[in-house]
């Protein structure tokens, strides 16, 4: 019985789906834990990413800010230096209404030699007849002498004020040296500013990083991509004009060498780009709702210096027009601009005796350079004039000169005002201001060495100077009214055979240049310029110094940011406990101690394993590895052609492609671009973001 037994069970086969099953199991659970842990890691590789991206975005919003934070700050040099404008042109007006008062005075002295103190032995006996023998004449001399007495009285008040008060010394020392130190604070901040940001981008944001993810601690890829992005940052300023984040150094106190002008020089291009864009922002004042013209640094003619009312217009357009008839002519200038090194230089500005090497630049179409670039100048001085000049009649009136209307070529010291305007015309040098001075202003740079680096001021001179200041030379005025300043020079009317039997003696202002000292000008202030070119083609080749302009290329030199991030398997598993704390391990799913399934059915035994510790990158670096590029790029809205710059705050960040970056990183750039045809695809599978 229990033979039968035993043997019917044998023939059963209803258990072998069993050991079926349990294989089935055993595969079926391994499917799931190995889709778990794939998931696990895939979500491990998404966090890591977008921990990566969010680094390389905040590095790139730094520089963004930091850039923009540049621009408001050289837009506020730029104000600065039009505010120091404004005052040069304030100053040079006030002196010029001084002159043109003392002029007009002079001229009613040239026509009425009785006027005040009668010169010469001629007119010491004849006015006294004139006045009170002479009947009618008398009364009308009387009369005259009186007003024109009374106007220079009026004239000796306003001198006296003017030279007790002294505004050329307050204004030409203080006030505007003052707006100098405030770029120097402005380049300050901004040079902090860069150093903060530089700090920050080359510890790749570590507290961006950490508040994504507390595992991540990869030293490594962080320090390689922190010193990569921290150098193309570096490379984006332009060393010459304010140092960069590698190499600060730059005293904000001490300008830009003013003797660097040719186009070669790259602090010449520097300075180029800051003074051309103050000198086509010259408003100081608002029109709208003021007196204070809006053209009054680049035109002040009487017309624009006027505040007429609108119903006056007809009378402002005249007065701002050259008025030039047989009978009489008048005209009135005046400009104010940053002006390049030796335009002009002392020597230029104080000549008297040869009115050709004379140099008044504000107008002048060529700078000095060669070869002429035009009115690039370059802010190593500035300069102000008000010129203007008066004439009655024709110059020449047959045989005789008409004393009161002189030519181009004639003294300046004889004539009301500066009638120059036009002379050295010849050939194509056609500079038809280069030899008015009368009134300026020319602050000068330390470089150009005039008198306690204070520059020129073309000025009435008196017998003494104001008093406080100490000039290095007066130009002393002679005749009977040089208690207010008026020269008078001895014209000859007629000339035969070289001898002048008759004179007559011109009274003018005396203008005249003084090296006084009261007006300094270093030149542009440190600031922070954009380089569009690379002083290398990328970080780790070598520096290029070449003095020629830079190229273009690499994304016209707009940084890039890195975050190259690595998670080891300790790391992704949560093993210090550190991510999310009490929350606890995020161990994967394990099917024993070792993570290890081995399977032996032949002499090779095939292992599974759980864990990816495995997971290598260019077999060196164990866990997950990622790679993630930042921008910071240049767009003005609607206009993608501009080209970048640290003058308009218009610096975004973003994400970028990888692939498109690599140029930026070292060597990779170069051999991708070498690989042979059928091999290029290959990279952008790749490097890809």
């Amino acid at each position: 019985m229990f033979t039968r037994v035993l043997r019917q069970s044998f023939r059963r086969q209803e258990g072998q789906a069993l050991v079926m099953a349990a294989l089935l199991v055993l595969l079926m659970s391994i499917a799931v834990l190995t889709t778990v842990n794939l998931g696990h890691t895939i979500h491990e590789r998404v966090r890591l990413q977008n921990t990566a991206d969010a680094a390389a975005y905040s590095m790139a919003a730094m520089e963004a800010r930091a850039f923009n934070f540049y621009a408001y700050a050289n837009r506020t040099q730029v104000s600065h230096y039009v505010s120091a404008m404004m005052w040069q042109s304030l100053l040079s007006l006030i002196y010029f209404a001084e002159a043109f008062v003392t002029d007009i005075y002079g001229f009613m002295k040239t026509l009425d030699p009785c006027a005040g103190d009668a010169d010469g032995p001629f007119w010491k006996v004849a006015c006294p007849i004139l006045e009170n023998v002479v009947p009618y004449v008398s009364q009308i001399l009387k009369a005259i002498d009186k007003f024109i007495g009374i106007f220079k009285n009026l004239i000796k008040a306003f001198q006296t004020v003017l030279r007790t008060a002294n505004p050329d010394k307050w204004i030409g020392r203080g006030v505007i040296p003052a707006h100098q130190l405030l770029n120097s604070a402005m380049f300050m901040a901004s040079q902090a500013v860069m150093l903060s940001t530089v700090s920050h981008v080359g510890q790749t944001t570590d507290s961006v990083i950490y508040d994504n993810d507390k595992n991540v601690d990869s030293k490594l890829g962080q320090f390689a991509s922190g010193a990569l992005s921290a150098c193309l940052f570096d490379q984006a300023h332009f060393r010459e004009a304010g140092g960069s984040p590698l190499a600060p150094g730059v005293n904000p106190l001490t300008p830009i060498d003013p003797l660097k002008k040719k186009h070669t020089d790259k602090e010449a291009r520097a300075k180029r780009s800051m003074a051309g864009i103050a000198n086509a922002t010259r408003y100081a004042c608002d029109a709208e709702g003021g007196i204070c013209p809006e053209g009054f640094i680049t035109s002040r003619k009487l017309g624009d210096l006027i505040p007429l009312p609108d119903g006056l217009g007809p009378i402002r357009d005249l007065l701002s027009k050259d008025i030039d008839t047989p009978v009489f002519s008048f005209a009135k200038y005046g400009q104010t601009r940053l002006l390049t090194a030796n335009n002009p230089g002392v020597a230029k500005a104080t000549e008297v005796n040869d009115s050709s090497k004379a140099r008044n630049t504000i107008r002048d179409w060529n700078d000095g350079i060669e070869p002429t670039l035009g009115r690039l100048a370059q802010g190593d001085n500035l300069g102000s004039d008000d010129l203007y000049w008066i004439k009655f009649g024709p110059s020449n009136l047959g045989p005789f000169r008409n004393p009161l209307a002189c030519k181009k070529e004639d003294n300046p010291r004889e004539c009301w005002g500066d009638p120059r305007k036009g002379y050295g015309e010849a050939g194509s040098n056609k500079l038809t201001f280069k030899t008015t001075m009368k009134t300026s202003i020319w602050a000068m740079n330390a470089k150009e060495n005039s008198y306690n680096d204070g520059g020129v001021h073309w000025r009435i001179h008196h017998n003494t100077q104001p008093v406080g200041d100490s000039w290095r030379k007066v130009y002393k005025p002679s005749g009977s009214e040089a208690d207010v300043g008026v020269h008078r020079s001895k014209v000859c009317v007629v000339k035969i055979l070289g001898f002048c039997p008759v004179e007559m003696s011109v009274y003018t202002a005396n203008v005249m240049p003084a090296e006084d000292g009261n007006h300094p000008w270093k030149g542009i202030t440190p600031f922070m310029h954009f380089e569009p070119g690379q002083y290398g083609d990328t970080c780790g080749s070598a520096v290029n110094n070449d003095a020629a302009a830079s190229r273009y290329k690499h994304d016209f030199n707009q940084p890039s940011t890195w975050a190259i991030l690595n998670k080891t398997a300790d790391q992704l598993t949560n093993a210090g406990h550190t991510d999310h704390e009490g929350t606890g391990s995020n161990d994967i799913a394990l099917l024993n101690q070792d993570g290890k399934v081995k399977w032996k059915f032949s002499n090779s035994t095939p292992t599974l394993e759980m864990k990816n510790n495995r997971m290598k990158f260019l077999s060196a670096i164990e866990g997950l590895n990622v790679v993630s590029r930042g921008q910071t790029y240049y767009h003005r809205p609607g206009n993608w052609a501009e080209q970048p710059n640290f003058f308009n705050p218009y610096w975004r960040p973003r994400l970028a492609s990888v692939y498109q970056g690599r140029h930026s990183l070292p060597f990779v750039g170069d051999v991708v671009d070498r690989l042979p045809g059928p091999l290029k695809n290959i990279p952008p599978k790749i490097i890809t973001h």
